[in-house]
């Protein structure tokens, strides 16, 4: 699979991310993650960017159970399904 395709198959999803905004905050929150759930993509992030905070999700039996939730000052260190290290407060420019 090429990186430059636009559509990505979800079987080869390892975590998709998304960032709140605040017109599209239902989408993102709601819609969103029923949608990559349903796909079976196993792991979602979510940035919110009211509060600064990230969200990780794993899919449970078809749906996402939280699994941390980083604040400002805070650094998720995620090791699975990638390993990253990651500071709220350096989402933001």
């Amino acid at each position: 699979m090429a990186l430059t395709e636009d559509c990505v198959p979800a079987d080869a999803v390892l975590l998709v991310g998304e960032i709140t905004a605040p017109h599209t905050a239902v989408i993102d929150r709601v819609l969103k993650p029923h949608v990559y759930a349903a796909a079976g993509i196993e792991w979602y992030l979510l940035a919110d960017q009211e509060t600064l905070a990230l969200h990780l999700y794993q899919l449970e039996d078809a749906r996402y159970v939280r699994r941390s939730t980083t604040r400002v000052g805070e650094v998720l260190e995620l090791t699975e399904p990638v390993r990253a290290t990651i500071r709220p407060e350096d989402l933001v420019p």
